[in-house]
């Protein structure tokens, strides 16, 4: 039987589980060995998402099976110098995507994903960059993001 999963845009009251998400991922790519990096972690981040949030800066889409956050993405947005490519120079980092290992293979990414790009073209953004996990790699490919060195990017 298919799970049920709800997608939204993430609020200040989901903050406990994106960072809960946010350090499952860190574990998994073994970005936190100890139990005070995670600490630091989880009190970075907190603080992090108590402004950006509520700034606009950082947005990010959730799926949640009943009320637990499952699955979660992020995007920061930020303006650079003006460059050929992107003469307006507004740019978003995407980050942070990651679901839960139970909740995987139901197509949660790439609903979060296209969620991401949606919020992009309404920003106005003309580049968006990642840097992608070798499992990630095959979404954003089919997604329409290109390999440029060390990092994935997608023109809009």
């Amino acid at each position: 039987m298919k799970k049920l999963y709800s997608i939204d845009k993430a609020s200040v009251s989901d903050i406990k589980g994106i960072t809960k998400l946010r350090v499952a991922l860190l574990k998994e790519v073994d970005e936190i060995q100890t139990k005070e990096e995670e600490a630091k972690i989880i009190s970075a981040t907190k603080n992090y998402l108590e402004t950006e949030i509520p700034n606009h800066n950082f947005v990010s889409y959730i799926a949640k099976n009943d009320e637990e956050v499952v699955s979660v993405s992020g995007v920061s947005f930020f303006k650079r110098p003006p460059y050929l490519e992107n003469l307006q120079g507004v740019e978003a980092y995407i980050l942070n995507m990651y679901t839960l290992p139970n909740h995987r293979s139901q197509g949660l990414a790439r609903q979060l994903l296209e969620k991401c790009i949606e919020e992009c073209k309404k920003r106005n953004v003309k580049r968006i960059w990642l840097h992608a996990s070798k499992d990630g790699e095959p979404l954003y490919k089919s997604m329409g993001f290109s390999s440029k060195g060390s990092e994935m990017e997608l023109f809009l």
